[in-house]
């Protein structure tokens, strides 16, 4: 026999209703038809008017669970129903497995025969784009190691050393769908000043292609700014492989910085016999006691002409890398965040840093396959 409710039981249960608790669970708890319980809903609601049939409830509820589906959706979906059609298929793709397809396509305004063919029918990737996306991580892992600094050409020679064949162009094309750029440094112009110059013997004449290690070292001095002061960075290169074999870092430009890098790098080469040293005509290098001890090392000594840089275009062409890399990307406030700077610059230039004179190798390259025996 069926269980007769109390008027106040009727309304308690009317009041959960009202209160969250679900239809369903209703029924479960109180043994009651569905249609019983939308009857005393309609019966003991504050407003009977607002609700007119058992069905008109359900039929909202329904709706309602619909909106919430919808609503979640489009939340997690990265896109709205008025997005392209390209952007919508692959977010419906994204989602199918924790939504249904009816209801991701009606979230987005989507026909599901459209996503059906798009799903189904769609061509397989070709081979091209199958290696782009072999390659792209590749590019970015070589362009983040260089810390921002390669251009495709360089990003290719390391490819191609990593046995990956790849034209420039096509690196081109996959650092541009990426967003990939190598960093620009600031263009300025340094001051200027005139000074009296004597004459003295340019020996090198731009020979910068040399046969072999310790024939030709090149030398010259920049400056950086270190906080509200300036430090002077003076190196010393083998033009054979463009290798910078010393540097020396000061406060004080004077002829210790080039003759603590000179001594650096000529204890490092063993003393390299029938030496010649190359630099511009700058207060350091033709100081007194620096020309003596190239004398007595048995060295020759050149100069660039005066006003002519491209005479020592070698060492202007590193200073012009570093800076670009390096300097003009950086702001130092001690002489020791120089210092780190400049020793992690040198080991990237001198072993990660592919040279296009040198084929695309490092400078450490090129002297071990001399010395290996596969230069002749």
């Amino acid at each position: 026999m069926a269980r007769r409710y109390t008027e106040k039981e009727k309304s308690h249960i009317v009041d959960l209703y009202h209160n969250g608790t679900t239809a369903l669970e209703l029924c479960a708890k109180y043994g009651m038809a569905r249609s019983s319980l939308y009857e005393w809903i309609k019966q003991y609601s504050p407003m009977p008017t607002a609700i007119k049939s058992a069905r008109e409830i359900y039929l909202l509820e329904k709706e309602v669970a619909r909106l919430r589906i919808i609503n979640e959706i489009l939340l997690n979906c990265g896109c709205s129903a008025t997005a392209p059609l390209q952007e919508k298929l692959p977010a419906i793709e994204r989602l199918k497995g924790k939504y249904s397809v009816h209801a991701l396509c009606r979230a987005l305004d989507v026909n599901r025969a459209t996503f059906y063919n798009y799903l189904f029918r769609r061509p397989e990737k070709t081979m091209i784009q199958q290696q782009d996306e072999i390659m792209k991580p590749l590019i970015l892992e070589i362009f983040e190691k260089s810390r921002q600094r390669f251009g495709a050409r360089k990003i290719r020679a390391k490819m191609i050393e990593n046995n990956y064949v790849v034209s420039e162009r096509r690196i081109i094309r996959l650092m541009k769908e990426m967003g990939l750029s190598s960093k620009s440094a600031r263009r300025y112009h340094n001051a200027a000043y005139d000074r009296e110059y004597k004459y003295h013997p340019n020996k090198l004449k731009r020979q910068f292609l040399q046969e072999s290690p310790n024939i030709v070292w090149v030398s010259d001095i920049t400056y950086v700014r270190v906080g509200e002061i300036f430090y002077y960075l003076c190196v010393v290169i083998d033009l054979f492989s463009r290798k910078v074999l010393s540097y020396t870092i000061s406060d004080c430009i004077d002829t210790a910085i080039v003759t603590i890098a000179f001594k650096k790098a000529y204890a490092d080469r063993n003393q390299p016999q029938r030496l010649m040293f190359h630099s511009d005509q700058g207060a350091q290098y033709m100081a007194y006691k620096f020309r003596v001890l190239l004398r007595k090392c048995k060295v020759t000594q050149s100069f660039s002409k005066p006003g002519t840089p491209f005479d020592n275009a070698v060492a202007e062409s590193f200073f012009a890398s570093i800076k670009k890399d390096e300097f003009r990307r950086s702001c130092y406030t001690t002489e020791d965040e120089l210092r780190l700077a400049v020793s992690e610059y040198i080991e990237y230039f001198n072993d990660y840093r592919p040279h296009q004179r040198m084929g695309f190798k490092t400078p450490n390259q090129v002297e071990h396959d001399f010395y290996s025996g596969l230069l002749g």
